[in-house]
Formats: structure tokens, C-alpha cells, sequence
């Protein structure tokens, strides 16, 4: 009993320890900044956000979700100092994700703007795969493509200058 709790509480301490929320403290916490990545339309962009970890040269996932964050801000908890972020999206076409340097200060948050900019259309393919029967009552694949249009956008960021820290509804970009 004890061996799984003590598998479940490694599981759990995991899982919470790949994941930044989007956070709004009071107060900025002692050695951290915070990235503040807001798009121009409310309630409509999810996210998904890596770090660039240069002792392993690869991103490392901050955030991801299929929903998009309440409001237009999605607020990241960062340890000072420089990090190159890429911020895909979770719900439209894109070209492929951001990336942008963020240079993060201890208790200042950096605000980073991000637009979809409409690039034309593109042509997306769904395979449904069913199971039918044939006419000797044996079973077998059949395959359905399904063709949409669907609209391809580019995303833009641009870095503004650290502002001193205070929460998401109080700053010039949350209106």
C-alpha cells in the first residue's frame, strides 16, 4: 500500500512540475518574472507554449490546453533571465509556431503581443475509418476522406519592455 502511494505522489509531483499555470498572484513571488502573452481577440486563442532548454537543446512545454484562458492573457511564471519561447495555437491552421526572446526580470512582467495574421486557405483531409460487413458476413475496413477549406494564419509576436508587476485586470492590454 505504501509502494503505490508513494508511485502516485511521484506521479503527481510530476505531473505538477512539467505544468506553469496560467497564474495571477497578488504579489510577485521572490525570484520569479512573469510573461504576460495576450492576443487581440478575447476567449478565442488556446495555447500552447515550450521553453528552449539549452541543456538539453530542445523546447520544454510551459502550457498547453484545448481551451482557450478566460480573458485575453495567459500569464507565465518564469525564472529570470533570458528564454526563447514558441507559442503555437491550439485551435487554428497556423504556418507553424512563434518563436520569440523574452528577456524575464525578477517581480516585472514582460507583455508579449501576439497576432493571428490571416495567410489564405488551405485544404484539410480527414480519414474516417469504419468496420462493414460484406456480403460473406465477413468484416472489413472501409476508409472515408473527408475534405474541408480551412483558413491558414501566420503568428506574429512582438516583446514589449518589462513592466512593473501587478495582476492581469489591472494592465493597459487586459482592456
Amino acid at each position: 500500500m505504501i509502494k503505490w502511494l508513494a508511485i502516485l505522489g511521484a506521479l503527481v509531483a510530476l505531473v505538477t512540475s512539467c505544468a506553469t499555470p496560467n497564474v495571477n498572484p497578488s504579489q510577485p513571488r521572490a525570484n520569479t518574472g512573469y510573461v504576460d502573452l495576450y492576443a487581440d481577440a478575447p476567449d478565442e486563442f488556446a495555447w500552447q507554449v515550450e521553453d528552449f532548454d539549452d541543456s538539453s537543446q530542445s523546447f520544454k512545454r510551459l502550457f498547453s490546453d484545448f481551451e482557450p484562458p478566460p480573458g485575453r492573457i495567459l500569464r507565465l511564471a518564469l525564472s529570470p533571465g533570458p528564454h526563447r519561447l514558441r507559442v503555437a495555437s491550439m485551435n487554428y491552421f497556423t504556418r507553424g509556431p512563434a518563436v520569440v526572446d523574452v528577456e524575464v526580470e525578477d517581480g516585472m512582467v514582460t507583455p508579449v503581443h501576439l497576432s493571428l495574421i490571416p495567410e489564405g486557405t488551405g485544404r484539410v483531409e480527414r480519414k474516417e475509418q469504419q468496420l462493414r460487413a460484406t456480403a460473406k458476413g465477413y468484416y472489413g475496413r472501409a476508409s472515408k476522406i473527408h475534405t474541408d477549406q480551412s483558413a491558414i494564419f501566420r503568428i506574429t509576436a512582438e516583446t514589449s519592455a518589462p513592466l512593473p508587476y501587478q495582476v492581469k485586470e489591472r494592465t493597459a492590454y487586459a482592456r
